[in-house]
């Protein structure tokens, strides 16, 4: 009978193995950089895991809790998102990103009018309000984009829509000319 410590076992072998035979090899800087990525790696999913045992530590004991908790530790995160074991779906993390961004884009008068995802396809329709003086669409797409990749750097795609600036419209009735101020003969 093989428990889960056999493929831990199996795994761990596999991994020697490779380390033996990449330091058999003659010294290079291809073998160097590789010792620095396994390093950087490693370091990572170790501050994970040590912030995941304070969290762990620190919890109520609520399952709940602890996963709201890994969810939004932005190390622990990552790594669970490397390893697709992020405890939130693409689309609870997209929307609490837009949550998030709501008094930001309120302020410019643009609300998300539309939200669409889609195996793991992110489409959002933002719509300016009346009257707006508004940001540049440009910069208006760029700050929605950048919320979406930091909550969901695993989406597929993002496509966010953002109506170009309108002039506002003034009637020509309310259209004022200046008279010309009279003209002062000396005396």
């Amino acid at each position: 009978m093989r428990g889960p410590a056999d493929g831990w076992e199996r795994g761990l072998q596999r991994v020697e193995q490779l380390i033996r035979e990449m330091e058999e090899g003659p010294e290079s800087p291809v073998r160097a950089r590789a010792r620095d990525i396994v390093r950087a790696v490693l370091d990572l999913h170790a501050d994970a895991l040590k912030r995941m045992m304070e969290g762990v530590a620190a919890s109520d004991g609520s399952p709940e809790a602890l996963l709201d908790t890994f969810a939004r530790d932005p190390q622990i995160a990552g790594v669970l998102l490397l390893h697709g074991l992020h405890p939130l779906d693409v689309e609870s993390r997209v929307r609490g990103a837009l949550d998030a961004l709501t008094p930001s884009l309120r302020e410019h008068r643009v609300r998300v009018a539309a939200l669409t995802i889609a195996d793991g396809n992110v489409r959002v329709r933002l719509e300016r309000g009346p009257g707006h003086g508004g940001s540049a669409a440009t910069a208006l797409r760029a700050q929605v984009e950048d919320a979406i990749v930091a909550a969901a750097p695993d989406a597929a795609t993002i496509d966010v829509e953002v109506p170009a600036e309108t002039l506002a419209f003034v009637p020509v009735e309310q259209v004022r000319l200046r008279r010309p101020a009279p003209e002062v003969r000396p005396g």
